[in-house]
């Protein structure tokens, strides 16, 4: 439905000359009314024609009785009711407008969906930018313009861009927060014809944007969407997402009161890990984050410094930053004598201070303090820890605050200002600092966690290379031979699909089949016992129906396994060696952004434990490591096996992920649970691959 524009076809909408309002009303509270002021409060340069025939004026204005009568615009905006809505787009596209801006539209159903297929047939037509339907609008402080029913500060343009499918996330950035600065805040809408990609395309081609914020339910341009977020990459230029939609029941809420469908989580997962995007948590997370990243001043090399008031504050940061694995700035033997001094005590060991030690004017030593700090060269960031929404007589707290002020004027490193808690009643002091451009970040686990993205960002890029992974290593001929075989197959299980990935260079368990008690004791005799007998009848969850027999260490033992299982199951059986080791799970599904690598716990494991991520495939054994940091499985692997056996896991995922990027279109899953892990190497146990064929047949 969605329409690619680039930055140059959007100036109309975003940085329009004049601008007409349809809808326009006198009576404060109607959307007409609030946008009138908007636009004035920002002080554009062009003029401002509203668009009614009940007024004369409003706010001043004189009043036009409709776009044909009135001077030509750049920007439409249309606040009318839905039943009007679009006759008045296409009018919007007959006046000559560069773009538009619709905030109604009909409530969720199918009198919705065929009317915002028309809608988006006017726009494409006249090949006419629209901001919406169902659009709150947008805010450019670049260039001044605020086609939106939510008054905005009329700030300056700052560093953070906002880009929400959220109605509420996109109200709060114009309204909640004082401190915050930004460069572009856009509520997506239904997306006629302008996608959540187009909107970071703009965004990121303004010169002051340093982070873009997304909230996101679901992407009507996959491949605009994945082209907006290299370019991001490309211009170092972080973004931060939040979504929700994680379980079924919020997948439902969004349809039902948005009629927007909730994309799948695991492709955007995949998507966000290869482009380095942050996942924010919570939204205070995000918001944090985007403070952070938000500031001028990127991270120094080096780790974090902090100071604070509070020998629990300080063993609750020292916490934090484990948790978050957020890396503490060490230290020159130099710079430690210097804190020694500063604060008269011997014990100063690391970059994370306690200054409230004994003597009650210990606050005059900030100042002291965080000029050291921040003078080291293993200081990345020095963050200042206080009660800065305290009442004024309290005292303590502007005396930090003018230590972060002067510290803030003497480094080009980042100075922040963070608070213990997120209950601040009393801000005016932290308004002040936001002023004087020093972030203030709210509570100091939140303030920690966003300290661990902003270290990820860096981290990422410092190896950001631009595109997506090639697939490489693959045998033509292996490719060519195993393709044939799964195009003519619905589904393959255990010992085909075994095979196939083993031709693929995948390192897989030895196999044989049988189909008598004499051939299973060859069989065994041939891979060496113990051994391993399964049901080869083609059915699943072989475990549960009693299809699998587990470390048999001779000839008697696998006669009788067999003799029992092909009684009930069928004569059909696979013989292997019995491995030892960590079981891992690896597969492959289908994701909108291309095919998804998904790692997790094995066996049994992977049906108790939510412990998974997802990589876009291809994925290079480097970033198949950095995501098992993020599973616990992943640091068990890491910590209890020899590095060689840790690299041949990660070695053996990204050739699965090589195979799902080159069979896309011809594998819909695979998946291979366990992989056994041991410092003897790791195997494939059991397969399944299930191929596109299934769904043609059916």
């Amino acid at each position: 439905m969605t329409e690619r524009f680039a930055t140059a076809d959007l100036s109309g909408l975003f940085a329009p000359s004049s601008v007409a309002v349809v809808g326009a009303s006198s009576r404060e509270g109607r959307p007409g009314h609030f946008v009138l002021q908007a636009l004035q409060m920002m002080g554009p340069t062009g003029a401002i024609y509203p668009i009614t025939p009940r007024y004369e004026e409003i706010l001043g204005l004189a009043c036009f009785a409709d776009l044909a009568s009135a001077p030509r615009a750049d920007l439409v905006i249309i606040a009318s009711a839905s039943d009007r809505i679009e006759a008045e787009l296409e009018a919007a596209a007959a006046s000559g407008a560069r773009g538009a801006v619709v905030f109604g539209a009909p409530v969720p159903g199918e009198r919705r969906v065929a009317w915002l297929e028309r809608v988006a047939g006017v726009a494409r037509s006249a090949r006419l930018p629209v901001l919406g339907p169902d659009s709150l609008g947008f805010v450019d402080f670049a260039h001044r313009v605020a086609a939106t029913w939510s008054l905005p500060e009329p700030s300056p343009a700052g560093g953070i861009a906002v880009i929400s499918q959220s109605g509420t996330v996109y109200w709060e950035a114009n309204t909640n927060d004082p401190r915050l600065r930004f460069s572009f805040t856009a509520h997506a809408g239904l997306e006629a014809t302008l996608s959540m990609a187009d909107l970071v395309r703009y965004a990121l081609d303004l010169p002051t944007t340093r982070v873009i914020g997304l909230y996101v339910e679901t992407i009507r341009d996959a491949e605009g969407f994945v082209e907006a977020l290299e370019h991001a990459a490309d211009r170092a230029v972080p973004v931060v997402a939040l979504y929700a939609g994680l379980t079924e029941q919020a997948r439902a809420q969004m349809t039902t009161h948005a009629g927007r469908l909730a994309g799948g989580r695991a492709s955007l997962e995949g998507l966000f890990r290869h482009y380095g995007v942050v996942r924010a948590e919570s939204p205070d997370d995000w918001w944090t984050t985007l403070a952070l990243l938000g500031n001028p001043r990127p991270l120094a090399d080096g780790g974090l410094a902090a100071v604070m008031d509070s020998g629990g504050g300080l063993a609750m940061f020292l916490d934090y930053a484990h948790e978050f694995g957020v890396p503490l700035a060490q230290l020159a033997p130099r710079t430690i004598q210097r804190l020694r001094d500063v604060l008269g005590i011997e014990n100063v060991t690391t970059g994370a201070l306690d200054f409230w030690i004994g003597d009650a004017d210990r606050h005059s030593n900030a100042d002291s303090l965080l000029e050291v700090l921040a003078a080291d060269p293993g200081t990345a960031a020095v963050m200042a820890f206080t009660t800065y929404a305290e009442t004024r007589r309290a005292g303590f707290a502007p005396r930090v605050a003018d230590a972060c002020r002067r510290a803030h004027g003497q480094t080009t490193k980042p100075v922040f200002a963070a608070t213990y808690t997120s209950r601040q009643v009393t801000p005016s002091l932290m308004l002040d600092l936001a002023d004087e451009g020093i972030p203030i970040l709210d509570g100091m686990r939140t303030a920690v966690r966003s300290m661990s993205h902003a270290f990820d960002v860096r981290q990422f890029q410092s190896r950001w290379t631009g595109g997506p992974s090639a697939p490489t290593g693959l045998d033509d001929d292996a490719v060519a031979a195993g393709r044939e075989r799964l195009e003519r197959s619905a589904e393959l299980l255990e010992a085909d699909a075994l095979e196939v990935l083993g031709g693929l260079g995948v390192p897989v368990v030895a196999t044989q089949r049988a189909s008598s008690a004499d051939e299973a004791a060859a069989a065994a005799t041939a891979v060496g016992y113990p051994v391993v007998v399964k049901s080869d009848e083609g059915i699943t969850h072989k475990a549960q129906r009693g299809g699998v027999r587990l470390g048999l260490a001779d000839d008697a033992a696998v006669r009788r396994a067999y003799d029992e299982m092909s009684g009930w199951l069928g004569p059909r059986v696979v013989v292997a060696p019995m491995v030892r080791g960590l079981e891992v799970a690896v597969g492959v599904v289908a994701g909108e952004f291309g095919p998804l690598l998904m790692l997790s716990a094995g066996g049994t494991m992977i049906e108790l434990l939510d412990d998974r991520c997802y990589l876009l495939a291809p994925a290079t054994p480097e970033e198949v490591a950095r995501a098992l940091g993020d599973l616990a499985v992943g640091r068990l692997a890491k910590s209890s096996l020899r590095p060689a056996a840790f690299e041949g896991f990660c070695d053996l995922a990204s050739r699965v992920s090589e195979i799902a990027a080159v069979y896309r279109g011809v594998v819909r899953e695979l998946d291979i649970n366990p992989v056994m892990v041991s410092d003897e190497g790791c195997l494939a146990i059991d397969a399944l691959i299930g191929t596109y064929a299934r769904e043609e047949a059916s």
